[in-house]
C-alpha cells in the first residue's frame, strides 16, 4: 500500500516555519522564490542584509559580510557581469556597468542570489552626453566618476521605474523603465544654486532631496517641499522634492608644527532618505570638517596661496525628520528621536531601517561612509567613517 502525503506547496505552516528559522539569509531567498504558499503566513525573525565588501573588477565573484551570521559569503558572477563596476543599490537589486568608454558602456540591474540581469537604456541616449558629462579617473569605470545615485520603484524589475543622478550635471535627473531604449531627462525644476542629492521611491512617489551650496540663503526658513508631474510613457510619476539649505558655519583655528589647521563646525549636511514602520524619514548628517595646510611662506606666491593638505569631513551629529501628510494634502516634517525596536543602516549605497534583534542595539544609527572625492582636485578630500550612534 502506498501513504498519502500533502502536496509538497500545501506543507503545515508550523513544519515551514521550523525550516525557515534553520535557513540563513541566501537560503531564506531563495526559500521565498519557490512559492506563493511559502512566502506567507511565515514569521520572519530579523535578521540583517550583507553588507558588500570592495570588489576587484577582476574578480570572478562578489564578497559580503553577513552582520547577523558573523561570516563572509562570496557569490559567483556570471561571465557577462565579470570586470565591471558597481555604483549602486535599491531594494535588493545592485546597479551594474560593464565597458571602459561611454560608447561601450552597458549598465544593467543585478540580482546577486538569482544572478539575473535586467538591461538600462545606454546612457549615450543622453543628448549632448560627452559635453555635459566630462569626470574621469584612471582605473575606474566610466560609470563610476558619472552616476552619483540610483533608485528603483519596486523590487519587481519588470514594473519597476529606475531614477539617476549624475555628478557633473547635478541639476537633471533621468528616468527610465528597465529594458527602455531611452532615458527620460528631466531639467529645469531646480532653483539656482541647488542640486540633487538623495533619491526614494515611497507610496507611489518618488522624493528628492535637493540642496543649496549658497550659504547666503536663509538658514532659518523651514524646509519647503515642491510637486512636480513628470510623464513616463503610460506612466505618471510624481516628484516631490524636499529643499534644505545650508547651516551656519562656525571655524576654529590651531597650528601643529608648520601645518595650520581649521576646523569647521557643523558646516555641511546630507541627507538620506530611509522608509521606517511605514514611515519616510528624512535622516540628515551633520558634519565637521576639518582641512590643513602648509604654512612654509616659501610655497605661498603674491596671492597668498596656500597648499591644502588634507580636507576630511566628520561627522557630528544626526538629525531624524518624518514626512507627514495634513488633511488639506500638505507635506511637513516633524523631528524624530526614537526609532523603537528599529534601527537605521546608512551608507553611500542603499539606506535600510531594519527590526533589531538581540545582537544589535536598537534605536541607532549604524554608520558606514567610505568617499574619495579627490577626483580632479589638488588636494585629498575624503570621508571615511564607521560608527554607531544612539538617536
Amino acid at each position: 500500500m502506498m501513504t498519502a502525503h500533502a502536496p509538497w506547496n500545501q506543507l503545515p505552516i508550523d513544519i515551514l516555519s521550523s525550516i525557515f528559522e534553520r535557513l540563513d539569509l541566501e537560503d531564506r531567498i531563495r526559500f521565498d522564490l519557490v512559492c506563493k504558499q511559502w512566502r506567507t503566513n511565515l514569521k520572519r525573525t530579523p535578521q540583517l542584509l550583507w553588507l558588500m565588501l570592495p570588489y576587484d573588477p577582476s574578480s570572478q565573484y562578489m564578497s559580503f559580510f553577513d552582520m547577523y551570521e558573523g561570516k563572509v559569503r562570496k557569490l559567483d558572477l556570471p561571465r557577462s557581469a565579470q570586470g565591471g563596476w558597481f555604483f549602486g543599490c535599491s531594494k535588493g537589486w545592485l546597479f551594474l556597468a560593464t565597458g571602459t568608454n561611454v560608447d561601450n558602456l552597458r549598465i544593467f540591474l543585478f540580482d546577486s542570489i538569482s544572478r539575473a540581469q535586467i538591461p538600462l537604456p545606454p546612457l549615450s541616449t543622453i543628448s549632448s552626453f560627452e559635453e555635459n558629462f566630462t569626470a574621469r579617473r584612471s582605473g575606474w569605470n566610466p560609470a563610476a566618476c558619472i552616476i552619483s545615485g540610483v533608485e528603483v520603484s519596486s523590487f519587481d524589475a519588470s514594473q519597476c521605474i529606475v531614477a539617476t543622478t549624475f555628478y557633473d550635471n547635478n541639476k537633471i535627473l533621468a528616468l527610465c523603465k528597465p529594458q527602455d531604449d531611452r532615458w527620460i531627462i528631466v531639467e529645469g525644476l531646480l532653483p539656482d544654486g541647488y542640486f540633487y542629492g538623495n533619491l526614494s521611491f515611497f507610496d507611489g512617489e518618488l522624493y528628492a532631496c535637493i540642496l543649496c551650496g549658497d550659504r547666503e540663503i536663509n538658514n532659518n526658513q523651514a524646509p519647503n517641499i515642491q510637486t512636480h508631474f513628470i510623464t513616463l510613457e503610460n506612466h505618471r510619476v510624481n516628484l516631490k522634492l524636499i529643499s534644505s539649505t545650508p547651516p551656519p558655519t562656525y571655524l576654529f583655528f590651531a597650528a601643529v608644527d608648520d601645518k595650520r589647521i581649521l576646523y569647521h563646525k557643523d558646516c555641511s549636511r546630507w541627507p538620506y532618505l530611509v522608509e521606517a514602520n511605514g514611515q519616510l524619514l528624512v535622516v540628515t548628517k551633520i558634519c565637521d570638517t576639518i582641512s590643513t595646510w602648509d604654512d612654509d611662506d616659501d610655497n605661498n606666491d603674491d596671492n597668498n596661496y596656500v597648499t591644502s593638505l588634507l580636507m576630511y569631513f566628520q561627522v557630528a551629529t544626526f538629525q531624524i525628520m518624518k514626512i507627514q501628510t495634513t488633511a488639506d494634502d500638505t507635506l511637513h516634517m516633524t523631528g524624530l528621536t526614537d526609532l523603537g525596536n528599529q534601527s537605521l543602516f546608512l551608507g553611500a549605497g542603499d539606506c535600510l531601517a531594519v527590526e533589531i534583534c538581540d545582537k544589535f542595539d536598537k534605536n541607532c544609527i549604524y554608520f558606514l561612509h567610505d568617499m574619495d572625492y579627490s577626483s580632479g582636485k589638488e588636494y585629498p578630500l575624503v570621508s571615511r567613517e564607521a560608527g554607531v550612534y544612539n538617536v
